[in-house]
């Protein structure tokens, strides 16, 4: 029914000034690494390999990772001026 909702807000002709809005959603998962894991036992090591991880996509994000959302103004942009007498 939400769905339905939107669709038809969507069909209606835009009027008015238009507000941009950025929704910005928050994932967190602590990964331990071991020493046994590293080349070198650095903080800095530690992130590039979780970083690496994460792109090769071998930590999956998930729901029950899910810690949040934030909804931001952007951008507001004024209604284009209506054309007179058809120019």
């Amino acid at each position: 029914m939400k769905n339905e909702t939107r669709m038809k807000h969507m069909d209606a002709a835009p009027r008015g000034r238009a507000f941009k809005v950025t929704v910005s959603e928050l994932y967190q998962r602590e990964i331990t690494v071991y020493e046994s894991e590293m080349k070198e036992t650095t903080p800095e090591e530690a992130l590039r390999m979780v970083e690496n991880w994460w792109q090769d996509s071998q930590i999956d994000l998930n729901e029950a990772d899910f810690q949040g959302v934030d909804y931001s103004l952007t951008g507001i942009m004024d209604a284009p001026e209506e054309m007179e007498g058809g120019e």
